[in-house]
């Protein structure tokens, strides 16, 4: 039996064709070990003892990789099998897209990402910038990735619960990798300029309370702070300070 994974969770391979570390997912410089005109002869399939549902694939007696038996059988590979170089190649190309496209589904799985987040996530895995594309035009195709739907549910969840102004929300989407125009399309979707105002006022006046028995020169120059920090503009965030202190003069003189 032969396992594939090293002390640090990462795949090993220990190929006939040259040592292939996964920490760097070099396909080339496990391609260019193969000798051109060989024939390869898969001559074991065997099951990994730690991790049941992997399949070790060996090639002339010599462990090559280790994958998911479920996908080892999809691709028809079996003992005997007489591979040529192109033909082991390719077989090594899906394997690796199908374990890029793996990777890149788990990271969904914890919260919505860009198409730039997940692509720069797998490079920084180690996959190449070819092979991520790849996973991610096809989890594109199958409805997974889409910056349209991840920016307008970004935008709501920052307008809604956090009540952030635009400029911050413009921010975090382009760090993000989401284009401009999308973003300015998006944000004149949902919101206007008199909800940008309402938004902010109902900020200012939960943040009020803590700047009680404050000068209100002090109170106005810190709340005018905190809204700016939050992303609505300039011009927003004073008529918003001056109006709350208004307000909150107006009820000390009712009082």
């Amino acid at each position: 039996m032969h396992d594939d994974i090293n002390g640090d969770g990462n795949i090993k391979y220990d190929s006939v064709f040259g040592a292939c570390d996964d920490q760097t997912h070099d396909e080339n410089a496990c391609n260019n070990s193969y000798t051109n005109g060989r024939i390869y002869t898969i001559t074991a399939l065997e099951p990994q003892e730690k991790r049941a549902w992997r399949t070790s694939i060996f090639i002339d007696g010599k462990f090559w990789r280790g994958y998911d038996t479920e996908i080892i059988a999809e691709l028809g590979l079996y003992v005997g099998q007489k591979l040529a170089r192109a033909e082991l190649d390719a077989i090594n190309h899906s394997l690796e897209k199908r374990r890029a496209i793996n990777r890149a589904v788990l990271l969904l799985s914890y919260r919505g990402r860009s198409i730039h987040e997940v692509i720069s996530r797998l490079v920084k895995a180690g996959f190449s910038p070819e092979l991520a594309d790849e996973a991610v035009n096809e989890l594109k195709r199958l409805g997974y990735l889409d910056d349209d739907d991840f920016a307008q549910n970004w935008m709501k969840s920052r307008l809604g619960a956090k009540l952030y102004g635009p400029r911050r929300i413009k921010q975090e989407l382009r760090q993000k990798g989401v284009a401009d125009e999308l973003i300015t399309e998006k944000l004149e979707e949902l919101s206007t300029p008199e909800d940008e105002y309402d938004r902010a006022l109902k900020l200012a006046q939960s943040k009020l309370t803590s700047y009680r028995n404050l000068p209100a020169d002090v109170v106005f120059r810190r709340l005018s702070q905190f809204l700016l920090r939050r992303g609505y503009s300039s011009s927003v965030a004073y008529d918003v300070s001056k109006t709350v202190l208004r307000e909150q003069q107006d009820d000390n003189n009712d009082e």
